[in-house]
């Protein structure tokens, strides 16, 4: 994604931090499809931030709190049934009451004053099939900070009514995404990076997987990534249309259109 990303992620946090009347760190729920850039943008926004206007804060990834692979093993084992509970990404797949736990931690660490440690989640390891972390491996952020961004594909997305699913699989999904609002709760405001084209995110994927075999990573196959990828597309048919109705009306909102190429193309 082009620096015009990071640009507007700047402005519109700059914003909303002018606009806050408390000392604890303002959060931001980010939502983007997989491969769109919204990872780079909002590092290089993170960096301008602090550097050119001295408002240190952080971005995190939903990928970071993946369950373990041995717990994410154990959840394919037991729903043996469901296509989209055999490997890690859909919702069911993260561990919820680890980001509850670092989100609650990072709201108070400008009153507590002290690090909290945040997960890595690597997704090389295994084959590709990737793996958390140890917790001693884990990096620490010390306070101040001024905001959070948590960044995810499926951040913001709420369940749907159960008879317009036709696949019984998704249903399943569809019940495991109402864990998703305990982090929704933790939002003072929401952005979302939008593909005119959702099939976009076949090719950006396979680009991503390419970058980190490149970088000498393991890496998926594309004939598996690309597999990987379309076993999404039926979540985004489902919850993009009504993404964050849900979420409180009042949380200030950027919303920012991406090209096939990864530019912007508009923002709203």
């Amino acid at each position: 994604m082009t620096a015009g990303a990071a640009d507007l992620l700047t402005a519109f946090i700059r914003k909303i931090l002018r606009e806050s009347t408390t000392a604890r760190p303002v959060i931001f729920g980010l939502n983007g499809p997989q491969g769109c850039g919204k990872t780079t943008a909002t590092s290089a926004a993170v960096a301008l931030l602090r550097s050119e206007h001295q408002l240190p804060g952080i971005a995190i990834s939903i990928d970071d709190f993946y369950l373990t692979r041995t717990e994410q093993l154990a959840l394919a084992q037991a729903h043996a049934e469901n296509p989209y509970l055999q490997q890690r990404g859909y919702p069911g797949t993260h561990d919820i009451r680890l980001g509850s736990e670092v989100l609650s931690k990072l709201k108070t660490i400008n009153r507590v004053k002290q690090p909290v440690a945040l997960p890595r989640y690597d997704k090389s390891l295994h084959d590709g099939e990737g793996d958390r972390l140890p917790e001693a491996s884990w990096p620490k952020i010390a306070p101040p900070v001024d905001f959070v961004i948590l960044e995810g594909w499926c951040v913001g997305f709420t369940p749907v009514e159960e008879s317009g699913i036709s696949d019984p699989h998704l249903i399943e999904i569809n019940r495991l995404l109402a864990r998703y609002k305990d982090w929704h709760r933790f939002f003072d405001a929401f952005i979302q990076f939008k593909a005119q084209d959702i099939r976009d995110t076949v090719h950006w994927r396979i680009e991503a997987e390419q970058n980190m075999r490149a970088q000498g990573k393991t890496a998926m196959s594309e004939e598996r990534i690309k597999a990987y990828i379309e076993r999404f597309l039926p979540a985004y048919d489902m919850y993009l249309p009504a993404l964050g109705e849900k979420l409180p009306p009042m949380l200030p909102r950027l919303a920012v259109e991406i090209t096939a190429d990864r530019r912007v193309a508009r923002k709203s």
